[in-house]
């Protein structure tokens, strides 16, 4: 069934309108808008997974590179947590080494013949390169490497201007009064997304400790969003049942990354706890992220383990405010590239289908705004021909229309009862 069978009129929402002329308008904004993007399309990551780490000791990571002078330079010096896993935000254009080792008399530095290991001549992958997956590297532990025996040797000196450790989240638990999830934050996290992934990193974050007995639901969120979205819909929810999760991200980068970073972390929190489903609630531009990482999840996994997939207010066919930015300014934020209607990322994830086996539901939301640049067929800041793209109509097993703004859809007890309706088994 289609609600929309006519192309309506593009424009611009009022919302994303003023945050753009705010922008235009503020020589500050723009300074940092441009300082942001020129710093994600100089920068790269590497991502490690450590295998054989010691249990009784503690495992570091770190990365190195050469100076000028030709000495080594730091670049980060991490804990391995328990998933094996290391990533570091590195500057393009040089190589770098990256190596990790058990602590075993945890005086916090390599000594010969602890189990180590190291791999030299690593290139990050540009963030710039949106269809491009940073690989895993993986290092095994050994005692039999190519370091120096029975040497201890001395750490180089730090130096941040060439990167740092990646900060992630493979369920922590969290607090949504933290800081990093306030709303600042995640405005920060699309006008200066390289600011946020460096101060606050990304990932999936537990309001609890795992617990087989409950079902995960993973929360995802819009441009410019943060997890303080949910608070209505997680205050209300059923915690006897469900153990809600939500993915923190960046919402300024290229929109294959943050699919392709909550792709892989799902699959590495499907591994430490052996859950058989979970399910997946998004928000507006969340919806376009989620659906790439489900998609993206099945085939890292090679199975598929993604039982529900519900949108709510997604911009199907990405928005025009969006083309606006990307057309009259030099340095637009990442993401809105993947937005422009037609865009291949819109194109990419619409064209493959939602996996066997995972149910999909739309919610839309309909009530008008009046105000300047916004047509009558809108939700305050997406139009409903984004919203209902036949094409996606038709993949739903389930749709439902709410008289709610782009925002308090959220927040209505409508919509946290028809969740519920379609989160039970």
């Amino acid at each position: 069934m289609r609600f929309l069978d006519k192309a309506l009129k593009g424009n611009i929402s009022r919302e994303l309108l003023l945050a753009l002329s705010a922008c235009l308008l503020c020589s500050c904004s723009l300074i940092r808008l441009r300082q942001s993007v020129k710093q994600h399309n100089a920068s790269g990551v590497i991502a490690l997974k450590v295998a054989n780490p010691s249990h009784t000791a503690t495992n570091y990571a770190l990365a190195l590179s050469k100076s000028r002078a030709g000495s080594n330079e730091m670049i980060g010096f991490q804990v391995i947590g328990e998933d094996g896993l290391a990533l570091f935000l590195l500057q393009l254009g040089r190589k770098y080494s990256v190596a990790a080792f058990s602590d075993l008399n945890g005086n916090g530095t390599y000594d010969g013949n602890e189990p180590a290991q190291i791999l030299r001549n690593i290139q990050p992958t540009p963030f710039a390169e949106a269809g491009k997956r940073a690989d895993l590297l993986n290092l095994t532990l050994s005692t039999n490497n190519d370091l120096p025996r029975a040497k201890n040797l001395t750490l180089p000196p730090e130096n941040p201007e060439l990167g740092e450790a990646l900060p992630v989240s493979f369920g922590e638990i969290a607090d949504l009064d933290q800081p990093k999830f306030s709303v600042e934050v995640g405005e920060m996290s699309m006008w200066q997304p390289y600011k946020f992934i460096r101060e606050h990193g990304f990932g999936i974050y537990f309001l609890e400790p795992y617990s087989p007995e409950k079902i995960p639901v993973l929360f995802v969120y819009g441009i410019g969003g943060s997890p303080q979205d949910w608070r209505t819909i997680l205050k209300k929810m059923d915690r006897k049942k469900y153990q809600p999760w939500f993915y923190q991200y960046p919402t300024g980068f290229h929109l294959d990354k943050s699919a392709n970073a909550l792709a892989g972390s799902l699959v590495q929190l499907k591994h430490r706890f052996g859950f058989e489903h979970i399910d997946v609630v998004a928000h507006s531009m969340g919806g376009l992220v989620s659906r790439g990482a489900i998609q993206r999840t099945a085939i890292l996994a090679k199975t598929n383990f993604v039982a529900r997939f519900i949108s709510i207010s997604t911009p199907w066919d990405g928005h025009e405010a969006a083309g606006r930015g990307v057309k009259y300014m030099n340095y637009p934020v990442p993401s809105w590239r993947d937005m422009v209607p037609g865009s291949t990322y819109l194109k990419d994830i619409r064209s493959t289908p939602i996996p066997t086996g995972t149910r999909y539901d739309l919610i839309f939301s309909y009530k008008s705004s009046s105000g300047f640049g916004l047509p009558d067929e809108n939700d305050g800041v997406v139009s409903l021909k984004s919203e209902l793209v036949p094409e996606v109509q038709e993949e739903a097993a389930s749709i439902l229309g709410l008289n709610e703004d782009h925002k308090s859809i959220l927040n209505s007890d409508v919509t946290l009862q028809y969740l519920e309706k379609l989160l039970a088994r």
